[in-house]
């Protein structure tokens, strides 16, 4: 199961964590929810429950077949594949700054 941050329905963005508490933000800001959108909710959390069964089954049996040393091993591959890139990605920044601080200390030689 994926989560996605939910979109704002209404007029107003959703309070920031910093700004004001939801309680104020629900009493006085949000507008009241219209009967299609309470019959929406009902029905996507309706079909959330009813999904969250099949879900899980189809979860344990693809993870059935598979011992713990199978599954550290694949997670291991796929840590080392995600790091691999990120330390490309450090190392080409560091390098930029290298080159761009050896181009400054050469001017302040020159000057």
């Amino acid at each position: 199961m994926v989560e996605v941050v939910k979109s704002s329905g209404g007029l107003f963005p959703n309070p920031l964590e910093e700004g004001i508490s939801f309680d104020i933000y629900s009493t006085f800001i949000e507008p009241p929810p219209t009967m299609d959108t309470e019959m929406k909710i009902l029905d996507q959390e309706q079909v959330s429950v009813e999904s969250q069964p099949a879900a899980s089954t189809s979860e344990t049996d693809a993870l059935a077949g598979l011992t713990i040393e199978d599954i550290k091993s694949v997670l291991a591959q796929v840590t080392d594949d995600i790091l691999i890139g990120i330390q490309a990605e450090i190392n080409e920044k560091l390098q930029i700054q290298e080159e761009a601080f050896n181009a400054r200390i050469e001017k302040l030689k020159k000057a």
